[in-house]
């Protein structure tokens, strides 16, 4: 790929990724020209608002609480950040939960160390790798796993920790993907994130079992690779269990006073549905956690 193509791509993905954003800047614009009676800009504007702002203020609607067959499980994604040395709060916001599946990115040792002492009882079956930057990972789980956990799903050209599980809801199996990509900030960083994209896509079209996908994207709703999950059947859940915009990043230093977006997600394939999807706090993180409340459709 050339980088004039991949610089176009990315442009056209930041472009999508904060439309909201370009919204909320022109509306003084256009209470401006209202006030100044520029009736002619007053107009020009008024499409360009309901591009922008028309999607987000759609997210508020009422939903109906999707019905499930049998049990639901609680999954609960949380980027805990790496640099993050205050364990005890979002221990303690894993504890409310109380999760039956818990998908961690940025799982470092100090990190290993205090969820073991604090979870470790509630939480017998377990994969993980710790790693000192940001893509350790873990699965946590209140039931067994089937066969072996993959911990390391070939994405992309990067070795890193993108694991894959198998765990029963309502007694049938059904394969959870804990992903961290890669943040497309550069370049480098861009490509390797397309690949990873693309690979993930290869693997979701090979599996033979419901999904559950969840963890760092670094894309958000807006993105051509989630209109690329949703052509494969795969559904956020807080587009079935959620209300308004559920965003997870920024929140903390600077940016966290800049309207945030949503890079956490977790994908259901077309068998399985949300009642309830949430985020959380995830005190010290630059993430907020994603719970969703999930079963299979009737």
């Amino acid at each position: 790929m050339s980088p004039t193509y991949v610089g176009a791509a990315w442009a056209a993905v930041m472009v999508r990724t904060f439309v909201f954003h370009f919204g909320l800047v022109l509306l003084p614009v256009t209470a401006v020209t209202l006030w100044g009676r520029n009736w002619r800009l007053f107009l020009a504007t008024l499409p360009l608002l309901g591009v922008t702002l028309a999607p987000t203020l759609w997210e508020f609607r009422p939903r109906p609480t999707p019905v499930v067959e049998g049990e639901s499980v609680t999954v609960m994604s949380v980027n805990l950040l790496m640099a993050n040395k205050s364990t005890t709060s979002i221990i303690d916001e894993i504890q409310a939960v109380d999760p039956d599946v818990l998908l961690i990115q940025e799982y470092a040792w100090h990190w290993h160390k205090a969820l073991q002492a604090a979870l470790s009882s509630e939480y017998p079956y377990i994969e993980y790798v710790t790693q000192e930057d940001s893509f350790g990972a873990a699965i946590y789980a209140r039931r067994p796993f089937e066969g072996k956990v993959e911990p390391y799903i070939p994405l992309g050209s990067a070795v890193q920790p993108q694991m894959r599980a198998v765990i029963r809801i309502a007694d049938r199996p059904v394969a959870f993907y804990n992903i961290h990509l890669l943040p497309p900030w550069g370049l480098e960083s861009t490509i390797e994130h397309r690949a990873q994209t693309a690979d993930l896509l290869d693997a979701l079209a090979e599996e033979p079992l419901p999904v559950v996908l969840g963890g760092d994207f670094n894309f958000t709703e807006n993105s051509p690779h989630a209109s690329a999950l949703a052509r494969l059947g795969l559904t956020d859940a807080h587009a079935l269990g959620g209300w308004g915009r559920g965003t997870t990043w920024p929140v903390n230093s600077f940016f966290r006073w800049i309207p945030s977006i949503r890079l956490d997600h977790v994908y259901l394939s077309n068998s399985l549905t949300c009642i309830e999807c949430q985020t959380g706090v995830g005190y010290g993180s630059d993430h907020r956690p994603v719970m969703a409340r999930i079963g299979f459709v009737p």
